[in-house]
């Protein structure tokens, strides 16, 4: 029996994803009459990052400064662009393995990049398309900041006070109507975090307060409607942990010695644990559906015209990139997954992460097939996500050693099977639905 299990695990063709439904997702061209693939949009977050906040702002929460880094606040490293490189690169082997594209030569008119206008989004097309197409000349599209070709902002401003009075009434109603509960509801892993900041047993963290450090618990909690690029202000002590758990695994993805990753205060196990903090806060503040819908009905609409748009190669006015494009590229930030996320329930699990995870480099993927005389059309979705690992170690990606790679189930629309096919047709209706006539762009 040990023989036989030892010769199955070395057959190649052999896919462990199976006990997950997961090897035609491993193996595109493996699978039986999976239709002829169309289209494939890849909604993108940006590569690994320095922390967004100076760290001047983040030591007075801990008892030690905060790692440097190489490039400003907020900016792609050039490790991070190697990371997404390497993405590029298996996104090409495993769509010409699937037969949709070629494997070598020049793909400039089959595909369509377009990246938020930013920095670090703009350097992340840039780095996918080095892996992608290298040595080739493929256009990124910078995406506007307002009006109908802004793709990935959240600008809330055209929002009526009644819209943002309900949306305070969504995420209160979803704690209760106590922001309080936000803190309680992870009372075991913020003294974790708050230990790990200052270094202390929970019984004398209470002393850093005495030395001019802030005290993570005793951060005031609130939830108000808020002006601008916004609709809704959450403040809590789950707040602040949230940034401090990201800033953690942007240390460790970025392959920082061990000891300036949290201080050399963590495990990779215990990393894993505390960015449910990032998840949980993620989830009620950009997942609740007011919200969402508000964030998200417009990508999701010109998503639906870019796959409408592919089945008869006319283009379509809400459409992004031309008509006969195999792969579009949207690169923008983990608020634009999360709140699609949460436009239409998607939900999705990697191994030993927190629920809905939206890493850096991760991508939601919506492929287009056809089946069929006359054609009809289908729809799969699925998360593809370097693990921590890989990003750290900057590992090469190849059919051998693909990303993490999670099917999506795409509620009202999704049928059983290993795909979780969904019908155009049905999609189209879901998102209509989803994103209602009161969104706000």
């Amino acid at each position: 029996m040990r023989l036989r299990m030892r010769t199955w695990f070395r057959k190649g063709r052999v896919c462990l994803l199976a006990l997950f439904g997961l090897c035609g997702m491993a193996h595109a061209s493996d699978t039986q009459n999976p239709g002829d693939l169309r289209l494939v949009v890849v909604l993108s977050r940006h590569g690994v990052r320095s922390p967004t906040t100076a760290p001047e702002s983040l030591d007075a929460f801990s008892s030690k400064p905060w790692p440097t880094w190489p490039v400003p606040p907020g900016y792609l490293t050039p490790h991070g662009k190697q990371l997404m490189s390497l993405m590029g690169h298996w996104y090409r082997a495993y769509y010409a393995r699937a037969g949709l594209l070629s494997d070598h030569g020049c793909l400039t008119s089959s595909v369509y990049v377009v990246a938020d206008d930013e920095e670090r989004t703009l350097e992340s097309a840039h780095g996918l398309m080095d892996g992608f197409d290298p040595g080739c000349a493929v256009d990124v599209h910078p995406s506007a900041k307002q009006g109908s070709d802004a793709l990935f902002s959240h600008a809330a401003s055209g929002a009526s006070d009644d819209d943002r009075a309900e949306a305070v009434a969504a995420v209160l109603g979803r704690v209760g109507g106590d922001p309080a509960r936000l803190a309680l509801a992870h009372a075991g892993l913020l003294k974790q975090m708050q230990a790990i900041l200052l270094d202390c047993a929970p019984h004398t963290c209470g002393d850093a307060q005495a030395a001019g450090k802030k005290i993570l618990l005793d951060q005031p909690a609130s939830i108000t409607a808020t002006h601008g690029d916004g609709l809704v202000s959450i403040k809590s002590p789950l707040h602040n942990a949230s940034t401090f758990a990201e800033n953690f695994f942007l240390e460790y993805v970025q392959g920082m010695p061990m000891s300036d990753v949290a201080w050399g205060r963590i495990s990779p196990i215990q990393l894993g644990q505390l960015l449910t903090l990032h998840t949980s806060f993620s989830d009620i503040e950009l997942h609740t559906p007011i919200i969402a819908r508000a964030y998200a009905g417009q990508l999701a609409t010109r998503i639906l015209a870019t796959l409408q748009q592919a089945t008869d190669s006319h283009a379509l006015p809400n459409a992004i990139g031309a008509a006969q494009s195999k792969m579009v590229f949207l690169v923008g930030h983990d608020t634009n997954i999360e709140t699609l996320a949460g436009l239409l329930n998607l939900h999705w699990m990697l191994p030993e992460q927190p629920a809905d995870p939206a890493f850096t480099g991760g991508a939601l993927v919506f492929e287009l097939r056809s089946t069929g005389v006359p054609a009809r059309y289908i729809v799969n979705a699925y998360y593809a996500s370097q693990s921590m690992e890989q990003m750290r170690n900057s590992t090469a990606l190849d059919m051998a050693h693909p990303p993490q790679i999670a099917p999506i189930f795409i509620p009202g629309c999704s049928s059983a099977g290993p795909r979780y096919d969904c019908r155009l047709d049905r999609l189209a209706k879901l998102i209509a639905q989803a994103s209602g006539s009161r969104s706000v762009h």
